[in-house]
């Protein structure tokens, strides 16, 4: 016992120490970041394909024609395509008729390059062979098609359908993890297909930074959007503590002990969400359903969380409601990631799958759904429970569909 306590004081040492360096970050403004302030350093279309779009554009109005263009073709390893980058057009969400391409970069002579991006969103049956075989027929000179994630891994088999390797190119915002042996050996794996671009997203910003060395507010905005990429890349400020803390459980003396908590660290989490997050969500519905004054009584049918091969989730029953219900799941079984919110039709005959509304998706499961604030539980959020700010955010998701269904007509 004494051995773990002094482990503990050491770990909490390391901690202080991060949230000083921190705050002295902040007082300076290193910290701030206009994509984060505004919320939008995950949106796929409304951040990363709209702000690459807008660079990539000769005719933007960043001021320095296609210059950032062939920077992107030369980077990329295009310059065979022979793009005519000085006329050439950037759309995003470019409409096929059979889809949508995130990132369409077209020019005059029938040449293109094609961009699928993707964040954290999954992968849409033969969306890269749909987005290839459009372009074979529309762009007869040459064409390029890339699939562009974090960390440039592979579009699934769904996707590619009979695709082969050789007839698109992987693209990384940043190419490796260098958190740990891990890390390293999975970014090794990934280079493995041959199909991975040398160069990443990151890579391509910086010379943009160059480019733009003389218009502060361009130059500006590309180094906190870099900024953003290195957070979401795992490059941020926080590494430094990361490797202190790797640095001090990985000794021989502490190696025991560092393991023990990582064999049970997932059911620590799980008796913090049950101790913590539970009750504080019960007392709010509570609250909730006095508010409503018996119009509607919501109850917690079912709270799932890290049971085994369970899904971990929470469903929520509103009286009023006939034919759905109210659903929190996770993508994994072990409620790490990736949490959604929604409709769940308990109709029995898909009654439901007939509503559109308008920021969710929807799929044969979920006839609207979207991603919740806290989609990653990790250290964050696990301190948010403590607060009851993760309850806050469950009531502020229930109240939306709740709202939105009276504006619809109650169409549940």
């Amino acid at each position: 016992m004494d051995k773990l306590e002094s482990l503990l004081q050491k770990v909490h040492y390391l901690i202080e120490m991060d949230k000083q360096r921190k705050e002295e970050s902040r007082k300076r403004g290193e910290r701030f970041n206009i994509f984060s302030v505004l919320g939008l350093e995950t949106s796929e279309v409304r951040t990363h394909s709209a702000f690459l779009a807008s660079l990539l554009n000769p005719n933007g109005d960043h001021g320095v024609s296609k210059v950032f263009l062939d920077a992107f073709v030369n980077a990329m390893h295009y310059e065979e395509l022979q793009l005519n980058t000085k006329e050439s057009s950037v759309d995003v969400e470019y409409d096929t008729g059979n889809g949508r391409i995130d990132i369409l970069i077209s020019d005059n002579n029938k040449k293109a390059i094609i961009i699928e991006n993707k964040i954290y969103a999954g992968d849409q049956p033969e969306q890269m062979k749909r987005y290839y075989d459009y372009a074979k027929s529309e762009f007869t000179n040459g064409f390029r098609l890339l699939y562009l994630t974090l960390d440039g891994h592979n579009p699934s088999k769904e996707s590619t359908d009979e695709l082969q390797t050789n007839q698109f190119n992987r693209l990384a915002y940043r190419n490796t993890f260098p958190l740990n042996e891990e890390t390293q050996l999975e970014s090794q794996e990934l280079a493995k297909d041959g199909n991975l671009v040398d160069n990443d997203i990151l890579i391509w910003l910086e010379e943009c930074v160059k480019i733009a060395y003389d218009k502060p507010l361009v130059r500006e905005t590309i180094i906190q959007y870099i900024q953003l990429i290195k957070s979401l890349t795992g490059m941020n400020s926080d590494t430094e503590t990361k490797q202190q803390l790797i640095s001090l459980l990985a000794k021989k003396e502490n190696y025991e002990v560092a393991a023990l908590i990582a064999e049970n660290f997932l059911e620590i989490k799980k008796k913090v969400v049950y101790k913590y997050l539970k009750p504080q969500l019960e007392d709010r519905i509570k609250s909730l359903n006095k508010e409503l004054r018996n119009a509607s009584v919501l109850t917690i049918k079912e709270f799932i969380y890290g049971e085994g091969n369970e899904s971990s989730g929470i469903t929520i029953s509103v009286s009023s409601w006939k034919n759905g219900e109210i659903g929190f799941e996770f993508e994994k079984y072990d409620g790490t990631d990736i949490l959604e919110y929604g409709v769940v039709d308990i109709s029995g005959n898909k009654s439901l799958h007939s509503i559109s509304w308008e920021g969710f998706k929807h799929n044969d499961r979920w006839p609207a759904y979207k991603r919740f604030p806290y989609y990653w539980w990790g250290i964050d959020t696990i301190k948010d429970i403590f607060s009851g700010k993760v309850a806050d955010a469950f009531m502020k998701s229930i109240k939306e569909l709740l709202e939105i269904n009276e504006k619809q007509g109650f169409v549940l």
